[in-house]
């Protein structure tokens, strides 16, 4: 498995779509910004609520199955699946690879929005409140916020990850997810939905007068991360995988003998 993550990561150089994953976590600070600056007084933690807030709302949950679906697919669109029969990996162990990969991933985003939080306060927003203390706190929130959305998504990732190009609506599927957490958050219903259950583990402090329960939160995650174990141990192999795109393309010529 090691080998695996490790090839995995070497690949990374030659994909573009990374670019993705930077440009909209700088805009999520950047909105964060414009948020925070229409106060008289802008302070750092209200600054860095706010970029969780739109982290987890509208930028992880599609950012992160955008990356980790696209990664997989390449396996179909390379014509590199089929190399797994001829190597001792199979179509599990890679998935499982990937997965932790895009973990990786998400946990070195989540880092780059707390150095664009940090760098946008002082130049932008020029907050004299930043403190030690205050750049931990946000350091483990933002990063916090980050790996547990990575675990909320991750069985959407696997799921769609058995049919190629499926991660396309894996991706509108996460967004939708993500985004419907705006409405759950602060209605009680925080620590129950996956999306939002990592604020109450971290503690998140951008909403007044909210109390979490964590132990509730990370049971939630928990059965998350078992579900996406279950999704993950039945995926079919291989050989099963491609069976149906290779029917469609047999029956798609045939049709063309046929005309």
């Amino acid at each position: 498995m090691i080998n695996i993550i490790i090839g995995e990561l070497g690949k990374l150089k030659r994909y573009s779509i990374l670019w993705i994953g930077v440009v909209t976590v700088f805009f999520s600070a950047v909105v964060a910004t414009f948020q925070t600056g229409t106060f008289d007084a802008p302070m750092y933690q209200l600054f860095y609520n706010n970029v969780i807030w739109n982290n987890f709302s509208l930028v992880f949950p599609f950012m992160i199955v955008l990356i980790g679906g696209f990664l997989i697919n390449r396996e179909y669109t390379d014509n590199t699946l089929k190399n797994m029969l001829t190597v001792p990996i199979s179509f599990r162990e890679m998935l499982v690879g990937k997965l932790i990969v895009t973990g990786i991933l998400t946990i070195m985003f989540a880092v780059f929005s707390f150095v664009c939080t940090v760098i946008l306060a002082v130049t932008a927003l020029h907050v004299t409140d930043i403190t030690p203390t205050l750049l931990r706190v946000s350091l483990y929130q933002i990063v916090g916020v980050g790996f547990f959305n990575f675990l909320a998504v991750a069985p959407v990732i696997a799921w769609f990850a058995r049919k190629r190009n499926g991660f396309f609506t894996g991706v509108g599927l996460a967004f939708f997810y993500g985004f419907c957490g705006i409405f759950v958050a602060g209605r009680k219903l925080t620590d129950f939905y996956p999306v939002t259950a990592g604020l109450g583990i971290i503690q998140y402090t951008g909403q007044e007068d909210m109390t979490y329960n964590p132990i509730v939160g990370s049971s939630i995650l928990f059965c998350v991360v078992v579900l996406t174990t279950l999704i993950v141990a039945f995926t079919p192999p291989y050989d099963k995988v491609m069976a149906v795109p290779e029917k469609k393309s047999k029956k798609k010529h045939s049709a063309k003998n046929a005309k």
